[in-house]
């Protein structure tokens, strides 16, 4: 089998990106047709229209059964939330800003404009419950739906029959792909691949209907249900979950696990076939590993065919999270150093206790707070439970835009005669705009219940049966989600403003402002404000600053919490590509940064100001409580030479910097002579993975900006 899978995988990467229209002329049909239907109802019923019309493959990838447009990496559009591409991706592969461009007929646009209710998708940043998928049925949550009959409120009904149509439309769905291998099989000349027809088919008739009764049908209801809830709305950032530990069932006398990395690296592939944006990241995370409320060890035969598997198929998407503690199984530990110090980019690591303490100081449960997994980028959540604490609707703390708004709206900056006006002023600001981010974010969760409800994915998540609502209202957990980027920035501004502003006198408020605002025209200003103490050293100078910025937002959200009477919030620090994103709407900085330019991509170092190696950066990032100041996660980028890159020096470097609390670790080891050969000549290097920010993907496949910011990393930490 594995030929096969690299047979497909290597079809895959050659496929270009094109245009699927399939699923937008089909929701737009039924919404057409359902236009008197209650909201939720029409919604399901548009579902149910897709899944019933739109093409299959059962060629790409005869493996699995599933696709999400009419053939791999074909772009499927969502109207609901309009005829857009995405920032990142465009930033991501330069090749994809204008695939859009004359692709979307008249009629669809205008049906569609006063329609759409924004964005490329649905919020996703979730992972539904597989578990019940796999063990129970869809069949069983269409029973549940009709266990309140006696319900007397029409909207509640109105929603249960919504998510009754949608789990049968899933279901019926699985038959079509039942008929359609039981066909091809027939024709097949190949052996092998008539065998993967025949299992497809009959795994299919039975799955996601029904229990899965064996590993392959737990990973075919697995997949269909991922890729329903792409095509419901979502799209991005959702989450496989927890795969190992749904799956261990399976696991018994008789495992091969030969035989089943095969059928992961098949299923992987399938879910990097599909969804929407082509070859654009997805953030389709896989979590494996970690312990138990009890802090038992949950690695088994799986979480090893896990990590095989993404060796095996080297796709960026989805991204393998391995979750560590100090009982993680040696093996398990052993396979995740090797394929680090290879240069695979993944595992990215998470780090369990500071992790699941973070969610019961959000007053999460115990048991619930120790199944956590990574639901994005690096956002965390819990499968079926939770899915707000990982989405921006409750806004965004960029530390470096702040400071500099307050500073260049200040009525008069030279009266800032020390640090703590400086902070005071800081905190005013930061305080308003948290405000008016919660009310807006809260106004937009209402309306994503009342104009894209999705039925399909909210009855996979607990409790919204029950409720018979949403899930961005009905969810368990409702933990306001915010994100935060430019902590290094800031904090390095600052340092900057203590030393040559405040402290030695080099430069007056006026004179930095007035630098800023000409983008330091005079080279010299900037040399002072670089010569400062920079975050990412294990300097107190600038360490003490990220410390007070973070105190500073948490005093700031916990205000907001109070008196809007929300639960408490959760933080995550996310980057992706959005470091170039907030550079471009950012001016010049007292951090000695020019306008419009990248802020740091993660709350590691600035590139090219890590003087102190490694470990510099991580005694810097250790000073941040991650339980308390990061409860919905952060991500830390840390390049390593390929002199480091050797597993008895990386493994000690985990342990240190888990052992001592550290939350999460995204490790590239990097050699800037195979980078820029592998920039001139791609096609020599169609394996090499490499973690950006919060993406991973193939290094040939990502923009030429990017890989210039990749072989500057390498290039600067082999210098050091």
């Amino acid at each position: 089998m594995q030929a096969l899978v690299r047979d497909i995988r290597d079809n895959l990467m050659s496929t270009e990106d094109t245009v699927c229209l399939q699923r937008a002329r089909l929701v737009t049909e039924a919404y057409q047709e359902h236009e008197a239907d209650p909201v939720a109802v029409k919604r399901a019923k548009a579902f149910a229209h897709v899944l019933r019309h739109m093409d299959l493959d059962v060629a790409s990838n005869p493996i699995f059964a599933g696709n999400t447009s009419s053939r791999p990496r074909a772009w499927m559009l969502v109207p609901e939330h309009g005829f857009s591409n995405d920032g990142q991706v465009t930033i991501e592969h330069e090749g994809l800003r204008d695939i859009l461009d004359g692709q979307i007929p008249d009629d669809l646009q205008e049906y569609w404009a006063d329609r759409s209710f924004g964005g490329a998708a649905g919020i996703g940043h979730l992972a539904v419950d597989m578990g019940r998928v796999v063990h129970e049925g869809l069949e069983s949550l269409i029973a549940e739906t009709q266990e309140h009959g006696d319900d007397t409120d029409p909207e509640r009904q109105a929603y249960r029959e919504a998510m009754a149509v949608a789990l049968r439309a899933v279901i019926d769905w699985a038959q079509r792909y039942a008929d359609a291998a039981e066909i091809a099989a027939q024709s097949e000349q190949d052996p092998l691949v008539r065998e993967a027809h025949v299992r497809v088919a009959g795994a299919c008739r039975h799955v996601p209907g029904r229990p899965a009764r064996d590993l392959f049908e737990g990973l075919q209801a697995m997949a269909l249900v991922h890729l329903a809830t792409a095509i419901e709305g979502h799209g991005l950032s959702v989450s496989i979950g927890l795969p190992d530990r749904v799956l261990v069932p399976f696991v018994d006398d008789s495992f091969d696990p030969e035989y089943a990395t095969n059928l992961v690296g098949a299923f992987m592939l399938k879910i990097a076939a599909n969804s929407l944006l082509g070859r654009g990241s997805k953030t389709q995370p896989i979590t494996v590993g970690g312990a138990d409320q009890r802090g038992r060890d949950q690695c088994n035969a799986l979480t090893l065919c896990f990590l095989d598997a993404c060796d095996l198929v080297r796709v960026g998407d989805p991204h393998l999270f391995l979750r560590w503690h100090d009982g993680i199984d040696p093996e398990v530990k052993r396979r995740a150093v090797e394929m680090l110090a290879a240069g695979v980019s993944m595992p990215l690591l998470i780090n369990d206790v500071p992790t699941a303490q973070g969610f019961m100081n959000a007053d999460v449960a115990e048991r619930d707070a120790w199944e956590y997994c990574v639901i994005g980028c690096n956002e965390l959540g819990i499968p079926g439970r939770s899915a707000e604490s990982a989405t921006a609707m409750g806004g965004t703390v960029q530390h470096l835009e702040l400071l500099n708004q307050t500073l260049l709206e200040h009525p008069d900056p030279a009266a800032i005669r020390d640090m703590r006006e400086l902070l005071t002023c800081l905190e005013a600001t930061m305080s308003r705009r948290a405000f008016e981010m919660r009310r807006r974010g809260k106004r937009h969760r209402e309306r994503i219940a009342e104009c894209v409800p999705t039925p399909f994915t909210s009855a996979l998540m607990d409790g919204c049966i029950q409720r018979g609502r949403d899930l961005v209202v009905a969810m368990e957990y409702h933990l306001p989600g915010v994100y935060e980027r430019g902590l290094t920035n800031g904090a390095n501004a600052l340092a900057a403003i203590e030393q040559v502003v405040l402290g030695d006198e080099a430069l007056s408020m006026t004179d930095l402002l007035e630098a800023m605002r000409a983008n330091f025209e005079d080279e010299s200003v900037r040399e002072l404000l670089l010569a400062a103490p920079k975050w990412g050293n294990d300097d107190e100078r600038a360490d003490r600053w990220a410390m007070e910025l973070v105190a500073m937002r948490e005093r700031v959200l916990d205000a907001v919490d109070a008196e809007l009477g929300d639960c408490p919030h959760m933080v995550c620090h996310v980057v992706r590509s959005l470091h170039h994103v907030d550079g471009k709407r950012i001016a010049a900085s007292p951090d000695g940064r020019f306008a419009w330019t990248p802020v740091a991509d993660s709350i590691g170092a600035q590139t090219g100001t890590a003087t102190a190696g490694p470990t510099g950066i991580l005694n810097s990032v250790l000073k941040l409580d991650a339980a308390r100041y990061y409860r919905g996660g952060y991500n830390l980028n840390l390049t390593l030479s390929e002199s480091t890159a050797r597993p008895e020096l990386l493994l000690p470097l985990i342990e240190s910097f888990f052992g001592q609390g550290g939350q999460e670790l995204q490790i590239n080891c990097l050699d800037a002579a195979t980078l820029h050969d592998a920039r001139e000549n791609p096609e020599r290097y169609t394996d090499l993975v490499v973690r950006f920010a919060g993406f991973s993907a193939r290094f040939v496949d990502i923009s030429r900006a990017e890989q210039d910011e990749l072989i500057e990393r390498a290039e600067h930490y082999q210098a050091s």
